[in-house]
């Protein structure tokens, strides 16, 4: 009786070996969401180091996050944890490739490189982003307020409750992913 379970019928031996190749393959970093539209460099040669409170409303739910940015002018560095402090991802960007390493399952995990850009588009110099981005990307704004289009369409406003963004509150709104972000930054350098 066991010989017949261990003689398998090819027609299943081959959608078994099918489905651990399809496993095997979405493991592949090659095949992970690219993070294209991230800046690597930036003019501010100033190194930033700062706390964030992060507030996100995803999918009808709040989560709250901390964040650890550290940014100068060639790297950057970002720990996105939970509100108990533990790391959910890691991202890097070292000699303009940009490395994202998840080691905690999150519903903020969905979002990540939506999340990125929203961070980038709320501390990046204004004309970093308007001279480096993809062309269908254009940014506006003052000291206090910022505005992201694609293509002619808005896709962020993005307000500031001091001049330095770095030490006061960001608010971040994509229509397109329906997250809302508030951001509470502080500078620890």
């Amino acid at each position: 009786m066991c010989k017949k379970y261990l003689r398998l019928n090819p027609k299943i031996m081959l959608q078994i070996l099918f489905c651990l190749l399809l496993a095997n393959i979405s493991a592949c970093s090659w095949l992970q969401p690219k993070t294209n539209n991230l800046l690597a460099i930036t003019s501010d040669t100033q190194t930033r180091v700062a706390q964030q409170q992060w507030r996100l409303t995803y999918e009808q739910q709040q989560y709250l996050l901390q964040v650890i940015v550290e940014r100068s002018a060639d790297h950057w560095q970002w720990v996105l944890m939970n509100s108990l402090g533990q790391r959910l991802a890691t991202v890097t960007s070292i000699a303009g490739v940009v490395r994202i390493e998840q080691q905690q399952s999150h519903p903020a995990n969905k979002l990540l490189p939506d999340l990125l850009q929203a961070w980038q588009f709320s501390y990046w110099p204004l004309i970093d982003l308007q001279q480096h981005a993809d062309k269908a990307w254009q940014f506006s704004g003052s000291h206090t307020h910022r505005e992201v289009l694609f293509s002619g369409i808005l896709r962020a406003a993005i307000d500031y409750s001091t001049q330095n963004p770095w030490q006061g509150s960001v608010q971040y709104y994509d229509k397109k992913r329906h997250f809302q972000l508030f951001i509470e930054s502080q500078l620890l350098n």
